[in-house]
């Protein structure tokens, strides 16, 4: 059975947007149109995969594993998520404060632009898997 969920549409909602800007501009280089496409691609693969019951299944699976794990093991794997998305922000705000908005900048700016779209990535699947682990706890 799927199961569809607020991170389902959080991951076709920047798919969207991604393809949106690699078709919508026609001043990007063909390499940063073709990382957004990849990209765009990948979040559509999670928009998919995320509907089945194993994706929820694979986070369940490492919670258990978790429990026979030392306290520093299990610690680090609960604040990794945590970590993931920290790191992502504090390296993407600089590029995001330093960078030139003008519609004439846009192809200068193709690595920066490829390291935004594969940080909402990794931001998605980690807020994902701390959004489950929570249920889990939560639940009886």
């Amino acid at each position: 059975m799927r199961h569809f969920t607020l991170f389902t549409f959080l991951y076709l909602a920047a798919g969207v947007c991604l393809t949106a800007i690699a078709l919508g501009h026609p001043d990007i280089t063909p390499n940063l149109k073709t990382t957004l496409l990849v990209n765009a691609g990948v979040l559509y693969l999670a928009s998919v995969l995320s509907t089945f019951p194993f994706w929820r299944q694979s986070v369940l699976r490492n919670q258990a594993r978790l429990r026979d794990k030392p306290a520093w093991q299990r610690n680090f794997i609960m604040i990794a998520p945590w970590l993931i998305i920290a790191l992502t922000l504090v390296t993407a705000i600089p590029d995001l404060m330093n960078h030139n908005w003008a519609t004439e900048a846009m192809p200068s700016a193709s690595f920066a632009n490829a390291k935004a779209s594969v940080g909402l990535l990794l931001i998605l699947v980690s807020a994902e898997q701390l959004f489950i682990t929570s249920q889990i706890r939560q639940e009886p």
